[in-house]
């Protein structure tokens, strides 16, 4: 089986044995399930909108012979894979520990429920008109640099672009609503655990093996020579892409606030 399928395994496995564990143990209630399949369909889905649009810019797959040969657009069927079974992994092994391995900084479920009868409007995420502003001068700001560091370049680092539109700049949202209900020791464990897994799978296998590659005129200019020359904005995803974790809670809030509706309604139908 070629190298970069093998290499899979590295995010399959964990998933597979992490589910299993959390459904023997009986830990995945209606409401985490629910949240983990949500969020799992809308960040897979993000994954899969980036390889089927962008992919061709963005990345290159200098070594075919690594990979099955399946090709969707051009883009190898393990990179939808990764999409898939990274972010379920990510999410997986935080409901592990916030359920399980550190189960005593979990937010009780009543909390969630006496904090949703408090809500009016769940679907706010707080979005004030001036998060706009400073966005642009965000993307204004990378610009500038990428002007600075590769004037030859294309003007857009628009991968990084791309990255803080669709992922840095929506989690910012999901944080003031959310961070009181995020178990932060697991967060960091994941993290940590998942950075670790991504410096030997991309870093020691997939660079220099050739699985896949970056488009330098496309990334900022801030490379690691060390790395392979790694562009510093995948190293950022490592980190980032944790931060689903603020997606999962906060479905979770909507979720109970949903429940709460539905039971209001029921006792008002039942009293009239």
């Amino acid at each position: 089986m070629p190298e970069y399928t093998i290499s899979l395994l590295l995010w399959i496995l964990p998933v597979m044995g992490i589910g299993v564990f959390l459904q023997s143990k009986k830990l995945l209630k209606s409401v985490q399930r629910k949240a983990l399949l949500m969020n799992l369909i809308i960040f897979a889905g993000i994954g899969f909108f980036l390889d089927l649009m962008f992919a061709q810019q963005f990345f290159r797959f200098p070594a075919p012979v690594m990979t099955l040969g399946i090709t969707i657009n051009k883009v190898p069927i393990e990179e939808f894979l990764f999409y898939l079974f990274g972010f379920w992994f990510i999410v997986l092994f935080y409901v592990f520990n916030d359920e399980y391995f550190l189960r005593k900084y979990n937010k009780d479920d009543r909390r969630y429920i006496t904090y949703a009868r408090r809500i009016n409007k769940i679907f706010i995420l707080f979005f004030k008109p001036w998060h706009i502003f400073i966005l642009l001068i965000v993307l204004t700001g990378v610009t500038l640099l990428k002007r600075h560091i590769n004037p030859a370049d294309p003007i857009l680092p628009e991968y990084l672009v791309f990255l803080i539109i669709f992922a840095y700049a929506p989690f910012i949202f999901f944080w003031r609503l959310t961070h009181t209900f995020v178990n932060v020791r697991a967060l960091v464990l994941v993290m940590v655990l998942t950075s670790l897994i991504s410096i030997i799978w991309e870093v020691t296998l997939a660079l220099p093996r050739g699985y896949w590659n970056y488009n330098h005129d496309y990334m900022l200019g801030i490379f690691i020579p060390v790395w392979s020359f790694l562009p510093i904005e995948a190293v950022t995803v490592w980190f980032v892409c944790s931060l689903i974790i603020l997606s999962y809670e906060y479905t979770k809030i909507f979720l109970h606030h949903r429940n709460v509706i539905l039971y209001k309604r029921r006792h008002n139908r039942a009293r009239a």
